[in-house]
């Protein structure tokens, strides 16, 4: 049997070599959220409230699809807010003219009757939508010792939370934000 000089290997690589560069050249695509601490996430508002979401409304605009979401308010602790407040956000399920979702990595998906604090920073004239997508949304959450806010890896009841923001608002803050680059 004739003694072959390895050409297989050397023919899968010259095969494999433009495939890889091709795959290296591509576009990726990806959604990077910087890490936004409270004080951050404060100055970038205009307005925070506290509420609890009433409806959403999901439409096409362009060849994108937005969710408008209302949210009863119980508190606002920046800007005016009346008894409602409506944002837009990124993503959500249409019917017309054909069944389709559009999710947004990053971006929260909303629930009616979920309540929390929303931090809301302007869109366009007349719009607001979320800071930092999920970032501004602090959702209150229950368990069998009661209500409660998760917010930098603390638990804290809804009011505690809320005074931490007026502390923000402030300039009164008492801890450090882990991304803020101050």
């Amino acid at each position: 049997m004739p003694n072959r000089s390895r050409p297989l290997p050397l023919a899968r690589a010259l095969l494999l070599t433009p495939i890889l560069l091709l795959l290296h050249l591509a576009p990726a695509a990806a959604t990077m959220i910087a890490r936004l601490g409270l004080d951050d996430m404060v100055a970038a508002s205009d307005t925070i409230v506290e509420g609890r979401v009433q409806a959403l409304r999901s439409f096409w605009q362009g060849k994108q699809i937005l969710t408008e979401v209302t949210l009863s308010v119980v508190r606002a602790h920046k800007g005016a807010a009346g008894a409602q407040l409506a944002f837009i956000q990124m993503g959500g399920s249409v019917k017309e003219p054909f069944p389709v979702t559009m999710t947004v990595p990053g971006a929260p998906i909303q629930s009616i009757g979920e309540e929390g604090f929303y931090f809301l920073e302007p869109r366009s004239p007349g719009q607001k939508m979320i800071v930092g997508l999920s970032l501004g949304r602090v959702l209150k959450q229950r368990d069998a010792d009661g209500e409660f806010i998760m917010h930098e890896g603390k638990r804290l009841t809804a009011g505690e939370f809320a005074d931490e923001i007026r502390r923000a608002i402030a300039g009164q803050s008492r801890r450090p934000n882990p991304g803020s680059n101050r």
